[in-house]
């Protein structure tokens, strides 16, 4: 299998050189043969580029971009669009990746465990070919941690392999299979290996570490490594919006970081136009038709048909518990209240079959049957409540129940870690949160910290005590730095489908460096500033160009 992969890694190109002579876009090109399109379209970039046109940075810095996974096309793409620019304003810029090191990684799906060599070779053979096309500089990991000690610690790094497995199943909680074990023991491999990686950075002190996530066996270790070395890092990932990218100093890419700005902020108040266009996004959220993937179903309806759909009383308290997908980053380990998500909706379910007075909706994350999930929320709800109780309703992921028709019909929201904690108090409904998120603590949600003061909350709620003036206003000026200025336009690739990246947006070196995104991205780089537009709409308006 992997002879006929770099059969068509030399194959692709070649023709897609030749039908660029008779006019073909390099889009076109891609979405007919592929991601490979783009080693053809690095010749022409390269070749027709003149680095002499990008303003230069002094000092120069060394910067080394963790890769790790050279065959993942969307995280690599961001990579050498970034190397390139970083390169063009005369920094050394290297790349770390992955030879067919690590023993597991994102790479080797559970379902798929005989095809894993092929895989990995794969990915190992489009990354060093796409590097070398761009001319960019690679270090392997094998002559990375040549030489080094086995780590010392084997159970250092436990709850980051608790977190790639958890991803790796696709599943909230694991039994104790040998399945399960065995990957315990790979993905253990595979942390030990990272932590050599780390160790090897640390030790080659250079001025910029950038890195996708920095989470899971493949960069959790190298992150926090660098970080006790004060190794000035950044993370990066895709947004919310489309065709947005994020950065972080420090943090992993999960984690929505903005807390520094909103210190700066939090007590200034929105202008007109600032307000409009936040209006102008959240009215987007209602349908996502300015969003990355697709979350919301279902039409708009009135309070009274919300009630009559779901059957539920519409003169009773309504509370409704808003789940998350069990493995992902944004929501394991993550834990305040609960041990877990599954037991906070488990016991609030029994809770409620005990307060007959007040019912509850359970609304199960719409990303189980977009993104998939090898542990639905509702089998397991199954599994452990032998019967529902007759004030307990539970909405399925794939059902068309507009968001806002349930978010409209709750007294109070419960949350895990969901944005649609911080999406209600826009509405001017209040939510608790139970687990820690970015938005919690930020003045507009109820934060609880133990069981006897989440269920107090339910038990005793009362509308009077949520300010909803000032819950709006802190709410609104958080939404507006999340999401108008956190999220960076992004406009570097043609992507025809979530992460699939099949060729590069721009013609030249010069064109990508200069770009007023990629030069705001390069600056925070050089000087550590956070990765953020203008907070005047005018004056952000020209990144979006």
């Amino acid at each position: 299998m992997i002879n006929k992969y770099n059969a068509r890694l030399l194959l692709i190109p070649k023709l897609a050189q030749v039908l660029r002579l008779f006019g073909n876009s390099w889009s076109r090109l891609g979405d007919k043969w592929g991601r490979e399109v783009i080693l053809a379209q690095a010749n022409e970039i390269i070749s027709t580029s003149d680095f002499d046109n990008v303003k230069k940075s002094e000092p120069a810095l060394d910067i080394i971009f963790l890769t790790m996974i050279g065959g993942h096309g969307y995280n690599t793409s961001v990579d050498i669009a970034l190397g390139l620019a970083l390169k063009a304003r005369g920094h050394q810029v290297r790349f770390v990746i992955c030879d067919q090191q690590l023993s597991a990684c994102e790479v080797k799906k559970a379902n798929n465990r005989k095809n894993w060599e092929s895989l990995c070779s794969k990915c190992w053979s489009y990354g060093k070919a796409v590097y070398a096309r761009f001319g960019l500089s690679v270090i392997k990991v094998s002559e990375l941690i040549a030489g080094r000690s086995p780590l010392s610690e084997p159970g250092r790094w436990k709850e980051i392999v608790e977190a790639s497995l958890l991803k790796h199943f696709g599943k909230g909680v694991l039994d104790d299979s040998p399945e399960v074990q065995s990957r315990r023991v790979e993905y253990q491999k595979s942390v030990e290996t990272s932590h050599l990686i780390g160790e090897a950075l640390v030790e080659l002190n250079p001025d910029r570490v950038l890195m996708s996530h920095g989470i899971y066996s493949t960069w959790g270790p190298q992150r926090e490594l660098l970080n006790q070395a004060n190794v000035p890092l950044v993370t990066f990932s895709k947004c919310k919006k489309k065709h947005t990218e994020k950065f972080n100093w420090t943090t992993s890419a999960d984690w929505w970081d903005v807390s520094n700005e909103w210190e700066r902020v939090k007590e200034i108040p929105l202008s007109e136009e600032q307000n409009h266009q936040l209006d102008k996004y959240l009215d987007s959220r209602r349908d996502h038709s300015s969003d990355t993937l697709k979350y919301n179903f279902g039409k708009p309806e009135s309070r009274t048909q919300t009630f009559q759909r779901l059957g539920l009383n519409d003169g009773m308290p309504t509370f409704v518990a808003y789940t998350n997908v069990l493995w992902d980053a944004a929501s394991a380990q993550r834990e305040i209240v609960f041990s877990d998500p599954i037991s906070w909706i488990i016991e609030t379910i029994q809770w409620f079959a005990d307060h007959q007075d007040r019912q509850l909706v359970v609304k199960v994350h719409p990303a189980e049957v977009v993104i998939g999930t090898n542990q639905p929320f509702a089998s397991i709800i199954e599994e452990r409540i032998a019967q529902l109780p007759k004030n307990v309703r539970i909405i399925q992921p794939q059902e068309k129940v507009n968001s806002w028709s349930i978010m409209e019909i709750a007294d109070l929201g419960l949350v895990h870690t969901s944005t649609i904690g911080m999406e209600m108090p826009l509405e001017n409904i209040p939510c608790a949160v139970v687990s820690r998120t970015h938005y919690r603590g930020r003045g507009f949600t109820f934060d609880v910290d133990t069981k006897a003061k989440y269920f107090d909350l339910i038990e005793n709620w009362d509308r009077n005590r949520f300010d909803e003036a000032q819950s709006k206003k802190y709410a609104r000026r958080y939404a507006y730095l999340l999401f108008e200025r956190y999220q960076l336009p992004w406009p570097f690739f043609h992507e025809p489908k979530h992460t699939d990246v099949r060729a590069m947006n721009f013609s030249t070196v010069e064109e990508l460096a200069n770009h007023p995104v990629m030069d705001l991205i390069c600056g925070s780089v050089e000087t550590k500033q956070d990765f953020l537009l203008p907070a005047s709409p005018e004056e952000a308006r020209r990144f979006w160009q």
